[in-house]
């Protein structure tokens, strides 16, 4: 006949315990298997707060645009600002973590082109400062570069959004698109 004694008993116990903890543990969605649906809808969220900094970085463009960069003195006060706003944006931005692999490859995306919106930026204000015009035109040309970036990061995001059954926005809900390059620098 086998004897049961103390120590079987306890190596049965500490076995039955891990075992369930291992159970337990496996059943426990792990952060790379976050819903991508939560995930997204959370982010979705987010967005419509950004919407208003992103609203005002893209009025002063829109302003410069209008002005076709003949002012120097008005580029320079209307997009100072603007600089500042997109450098803060672009923090903001980095400092928001999606959970599902997916979605935070395109929010590195939507970060990398809002950098180079602000890099963008920050040179045509050098540029109009120091009035050099061939600086002027490659930043300006940055900043369409920039534009279409965030274009397309929003197309990968709908697309991730219609794989997960999320229904896009209305149009007005929509960023606007990204402006024309039917202008030319002048100097002032």
């Amino acid at each position: 006949m086998h004897r049961f004694n103390v120590d079987t008993a306890l190596h049965l116990c500490l076995y039955l315990c891990l075992s369930l903890c291992l159970l337990f543990v496996s059943g426990c969605p792990r952060p790379n298997e976050h819903n991508a649906k939560e995930d997204l809808t959370h982010y979705l969220d987010k967005a419509r707060l950004w919407a208003a900094t992103e609203a005002q970085i893209n009025t002063a463009i829109a302003s410069v645009r209008k002005d076709q960069f003949v002012h120097d003195d008005f580029v320079a006060t209307t997009l100072k600002p603007a600089v500042g706003i997109a450098r803060d944006y672009v923090q903001e931005l980095e400092n928001y973590r999606p959970q599902t692999p997916s979605l935070y490859n395109v929010h590195q995306e939507y970060i990398e082109a809002w950098r180079a919106h602000y890099f963008a930026l920050a040179s045509v204000v050098d540029a109009v400062e120091k009035k050099d015009y061939i600086q002027l035109a490659k930043a300006n040309s940055d900043l369409l570069e920039a534009q279409r970036s965030v274009s397309d990061a929003l197309a990968d995001l709908a697309r991730l959004m219609r794989e997960a059954g999320i229904q896009p926005e209305t149009l007005s809900d929509q960023p606007p698109a990204p402006p024309q390059e039917g202008f030319e620098v002048s100097p002032s």
